[in-house]
């Protein structure tokens, strides 16, 4: 049985009633308890970081408490209230958005400002007793709680808010989670004095510990009763949540909202439990797009702290350590050049977490979670080291959309151990199942970035994602240079009917009619699936310059598309500084009179089509038809958003194979290519266009329209696939680099590549062959059988110098003959140019020798 709270009744009348206190909680104890200031100001008086950090602290504050003391009433008008509807000799309400714009930012700005101001002079009455700090902590409280009072909160379940109306997710993070921190920090003078300056008086008057206490459970009420599930949502208003609860005097309504969070939520509003579900496995992310999915655990690592706090039997951080352990995993996505992986409405740029970090490290020890301190103490040691990550910065005030913490920097991080640190490499594969993202990365000896390569193929329905099929991108010359659009500002039309849709991917477009469907936004589809890839996601690799990927999608969202597709993306490295990208895209429709459309888009000045014989015409209208088609936010979109290229130009149908250049002209000083070898195909017709720029690439070309490819395959494209090879390259001469890409068929049906370059002066010959697994490919001039999916067989001076497997059952060629030994597939490399050949293999590959 739960023992029962024994209450006290202090003997102090607010307005005209008598409060209780819990004996055992007096506050404050949301952030910090009274028997934290003696560690705390001795933290101040011998750690650096926390010397330099109150100080500028306290001076940024000090020069507010300079204006609050030369005039209260002065001061608090710069607070956006309603004066207009002021009742005389009252507090006016406070001003309320219904949307945030340029107009209104300096009011919203303020609003956010104060609130701050009010949080911090708790933080130092708290260390100080310094009751100035306290009566305008006391004076900021009650404008605002009086001014809440005279608006009536909305009743729109979705998202309404107080203050916002139609924005509580905003309103939770910059009002509701604020103001309950100031009372628990002010409480100990409320008891002693509880007079307060009223701008409305001007004057002094009563603080009211009952308004306050419906304010507190008005904000609680909004985050369990309004929103959406499913999401981030439910973490971002948890600190509106559980701080307001927390600040609830009567513990049985406190336990009730605590429990909302701790236990079990409502149909707006996920529990810890459910968010936790998502982190089944160490290094499970939640399942949005990067900024959102890491937010959703730097934001409940703090709260976690928050209630251990509280409770100290509770141990948040040893149940549920997998979801800070997660903080550090989408630095394992990143680009050789920093840049992470984008999908959805993911950003480009991905800044660090450094203070969730210490704060997961933190939490470690409050918990004693060996993983979390064993993790997060080498990065925290290690950024303060480099200077990367500096605890003792406080900083400008920010109107960000974001929970105020800056103080528990000071009042939390504690002296870390000195950890040595190991700078491990990243792996050569990864994976992000919720967003279907397969990646291959094969950084250079060089170490250069401009030589590293990294490619990714991905896709699936997620909160903030997009409905762009399977989509891939490339990296090279130390960009990313095959893009994903990303995205702009939201609800414009350009986000709503291009960022979101098929045409800003580089996928395939079926019968001009590829869509989401259902789920989020109606932005519902299919995830990416593996079927094979080499080497697996974070295992070692079997040849250190190969690497491929076979993935499945089913692109069945409406009813005009239909269509069944496979994708084989591989990464071939032929020096330090040079390699290309194998791309092979099958697509078939159930429907009859099908057309395939394979999308490209990468940064540029301008797309070349070197043939010759190819001629472009302008072809303004292809891609018109859905133009002007029924839009509802969120709801009915213009698929699938080709409508917003311009300057189209198409050629006839054309047949032979396709040589193609992207041209970047100022690509960190310097000019570099794109290389395209295109396989031709009976039926084909190709399209160049100018699509929308590509947000957050490289200056100039973040403002520049997006040069793309558009290949139409008339029929089926499975047996005959799209089959590009991409080489980016400094080198617009080809010396070193690729020369030609010829088609390998066996009796008209495509089995892949026949890639001929000249590497530091020497020529090479590679044989790629991709078909299905159970196929075999024969060419019998030079004594090649291969059943499987994938291999690489690389000749130079007529002899076979290296062979790879990343998927097959059997190869047999003049020097060796490799045989899987059960029914599954092998993986094989073989390097015949050293002696005695090394042999990299799995267990099941029976090798025999040729020797000649």
């Amino acid at each position: 049985m739960k023992k029962l709270l024994k209450i006290i009744v202090c003997n102090l009348i607010f307005g005209n009633i008598i409060f209780a206190f819990a004996q055992n909680k007096e506050r404050p104890f949301i952030w910090v308890q009274e028997k934290d200031s003696n560690e705390i100001l001795r933290k101040i008086e011998n750690e650096f970081w926390a010397q330099d950090f109150y100080k500028e602290f306290k001076e940024r504050l000090d020069n507010n408490i300079v204006l609050y003391k030369k005039s209260p009433n002065e001061f608090l008008k710069k607070i956006p209230f309603e004066w207009s509807k002021q009742i005389k000799g009252k507090t006016p309400p406070l001003k309320t958005f219904n949307n945030s714009t340029d107009a209104n930012n300096l009011d919203r700005y303020n609003q956010y400002k104060y609130l701050q101001i009010g949080v911090d002079c708790g933080v130092l009455y708290f260390l100080t007793k310094d009751e100035t700090y306290a009566q305008c902590a006391v004076a900021i409280l009650h404008a605002f709680i009086e001014g809440l009072l005279q608006i009536e909160p909305s009743k729109n379940k979705g998202n309404g808010g107080w203050l916002y109306p139609t924005d509580h997710l905003r309103e939770a993070r910059v009002i509701g989670a604020q103001i309950p921190i100031i009372y628990d920090f002010i409480t100990p003078y409320i008891k002693k004095n509880n007079k307060t300056y009223d701008i409305g008086k001007n004057g002094f008057t009563n603080f009211s510990i009952e308004n306050a206490q419906k304010v507190f459970l008005t904000y609680a009420e909004l985050a369990v009763e309004h929103g959406h599930t499913g999401s981030n949502w439910s973490v971002l208003e948890s600190f509106s949540l559980v701080q307001n609860a927390l600040a609830l005097e009567d513990s049985a309504l406190r336990k009730k909202y605590l429990d909302y969070y701790l236990v079990a939520g409502t149909d707006k509003q996920d529990a810890l439990p459910e968010i936790a579900e998502n982190y089944k496995n160490e290094g499970d992310v939640y399942p949005e797009t990067s900024q959102y999915s890491n937010g959703v655990a730097a934001y409940t690592t703090r709260m976690l702290i928050i209630l251990n706090k509280y409770d100290s039997n509770l141990k948040l951080g040893q149940k549920y350590y997998r979801i800070p352990f997660s903080l550090d995993r989408w630095n394992s996505v990143r680009y050789p050049n920093g840049e992470i992986i984008r999908f959805g409405d993911g950003h480009r740029a991905f800044n660090v977490p450094y203070s969730s970090y210490d704060m997961a490290y933190q939490l470690g020890k409050q918990d004693d979670v060996i993983k979390l301190t064993d993790k997060f103490g080498p990065l925290v040691t290690e950024s303060i080291k480099e200077g990367l990550y500096d605890r003792s910065k406080v900083g400008q005030r920010s109107g960000s959309i974001k929970v105020y913490d800056t103080p528990t920097k000071l009042l939390w991080l504690q002296k870390t151990k000195d950890y040595s640190f190991e700078n491990n490499s990243l792996p050569r594969t990864d994976q992000f199942t919720h967003a279907g993202v397969f990646l291959q990365r094969n950084l250079s000896s060089t170490k250069k970035e401009e030589d590293g390569l990294m490619c990714f193929v991905g896709g699936a329905h997620m909160v903030h994602g997009h409905a762009g099929g399977m989509d891939m991108e490339l990296y090279g010359l130390g960009e990313v240079l095959g893009v994903d659009h990303g995205r702009g500002k939201y609800r414009t039309d350009l986000h709503e009917n291009y960022s979101r849709l098929f045409a800003a991917h580089n996928s395939v477009i079926v019968n001009g009619a590829s869509q989401g469907e259902g789920g989020w936004v109606s932005l519902g589809m299919n995830s990416t699936e593996l079927i094979m890839m080499e080497p697996k996601p974070l295992e070692e690799a079997i040849s250190p310059n190969y690497s491929f990927t076979r993935t499945s999608f089913l692109d069945d969202k409406g009813d005009k598309a239909e269509a069944t597709q496979e994708r084989t993306m591989a990464l071939i490295r032929t020096s330090p500084t040079t390699g290309y990208y194998v791309d092979v895209f099958r697509s078939k429709s159930e429907l009859p009179n099908e057309y395939h459309d394979y999308l490209y888009h990468n940064i540029g000045d301008e797309l070349q089509f070197l043939n010759e014989d190819l001629k472009l015409k302008s072809d303004e209208n292809r891609f018109m038809a859905n133009a002007n088609a029924e839009y509802r936010y969120n709801r009915k979109y213009r698929n699938p958003g080709w409508h917003f290229f311009t300057d189209v130009q198409s050629s006839n149908t054309y047949e032979s194979d396709v040589k193609l250049t992207f041209n970047i002209n100022e690509l960190n000083n310097k000019k570099g290519y794109m290389n395209l070898f295109v396989m031709g195909n009976k039926n084909r017709e190709y399209t160049k266009v100018l699509a929308p720029k590509t947000f957050e690439a490289p200056e100039p070309y973040n403002e520049l329209p997006t040069p793309t490819l558009v290949i139409r395959q008339k029929g089926e494209a499975w047996t005959n696939p799209f089959a590009v090879i991409y080489e980016p390259t400094f080198d617009k001469d080809a010396i070193n680099g690729i020369q030609f890409v010829e088609k390998l068929e066996n009796n008209g049906v495509f089995k892949g590549f026949k890639v001929v370059s000249k590497i530091n002066k020497n020529e090479i010959i590679q044989y790629i062959i991709n078909q299905s697994p159970n196929d075999l490919y024969e060419n019998k001039q030079l004594e090649i059988y291969f059943k499987g999916s994938f291999a690489v067989l690389t000749f130079e001076n007529n002899k076979l110098q290296n062979l790879y497997i990343g998927e097959g059952r059997s190869l047999k060629s003049n020097q060796v003959e490799l045989q899987s030994t059960d029914s599954k597939s092998i993986e094989v490399y073989i390097d015949f140019s050293i002696e005695n050949s090394k042999v990299n293999a799995t267990e099941n590959t029976k090798i025999t020798i040729i020797k000649h």
